[in-house]
């Protein structure tokens, strides 16, 4: 695993290193020194594919995935301290990670995700933590106190919450995946797909400015950044329902964009490294 306070050459040695297996990219804060690394990781490998022409829509892609993973992961924290504070009966199963089926406690979780207050607190945690970036990048030191609410985080839940880039190469492409500890609510999926699909509708019409005036709302999760998304793989003629996939899966949200390797590239010149 590598995060980003793995210099460059260790993150070269370990690409190289790393034959079939898949490259893990651990993900605590996305300050400029993550960016950087993430920004390399994905060059080298699109440069050693020969898929370059995918560079720039890559990274804006994956950044685009990890912000969403970001804002999933406090929104989950702040809806399991809703759900604490408001049934003291559920804080058992909820600390044992026995919840993800349990019909009652998912159902009131499902409705915390829709509250204007939990919103508004997600809002106050992001601009908390684009505060401690600032810091980070610019090498003061943490305070503590300062940002007592993002680092008991952890704590609290009893549980580390992880985000992490993995990138495995298939015969015929490569997948980049984000992996979130945060569950995939079936409410957060069905808006997901309903403003990915109101979006295809738009784009074989060619009215795609008209989307972004008509369709965008204020609501968190509400499809702006994904429409980008796929904006930009029906640009590189890339089916986004094929090339970007987002799902749950062992009560884990798995974003994973999927790019086609030239019909030249063979697994033979792959495993030379």
């Amino acid at each position: 695993m590598i995060d980003s306070k793995t210099n460059i050459e260790e993150i070269n040695k370990y690409i190289k290193n790393h034959k079939k297996e898949p490259i893990k990219f651990n993900i605590t804060w996305l300050n400029n020194d993550s960016k950087k690394r993430i920004n390399y990781i994905l060059e080298e490998i699109l440069k050693k594919y020969n898929i370059t022409k995918y560079t720039n829509d890559c990274i804006y892609i994956i950044m685009e995935l990890i912000a969403n993973a970001i804002k999933a992961r406090y929104l989950h924290i702040i809806t399991i301290r809703t759900l604490i504070e408001r049934f003291p009966e559920f804080v058992s199963k909820i600390e044992n990670n026995e919840y993800f089926d349990d019909y009652d406690i998912m159902s009131e979780y499902s409705n915390i995700i829709k509250d204007e207050e939990s919103t508004s607190q997600l809002k106050e945690f992001i601009k908390l933590e684009n505060k401690l970036i600032k810091d980070i990048d610019n090498n003061i030191e943490i305070d503590k106190n300062k940002y007592s609410k993002l680092l008991s985080c952890d704590y609290e839940l009893k549980k580390k919450l992880e985000i992490n880039l993995i990138i495995k190469l298939n015969k015929n492409n490569i997948e980049f995946e984000i992996v979130n500890d945060a569950p995939l609510t079936m409410i957060s999926r069905t808006r997901i797909d309903s403003k990915r699909l109101t979006f295809k509708e738009y784009y074989s019409k060619n009215l795609i400015e008209k989307f972004f005036t008509e369709q965008l709302d204020n609501t968190e999760s509400a499809g702006f950044g994904l429409a980008l998304c796929d904006l930009r793989l029906f640009n590189q003629n890339l089916e986004p329902h094929n090339h970007l996939k987002i799902y749950d899966e062992d009560h884990k949200t798995h974003s994973k964009l999927i790019l086609p390797i030239k019909k030249g590239f063979s697994l033979i010149d792959y495993n030379k490294y």
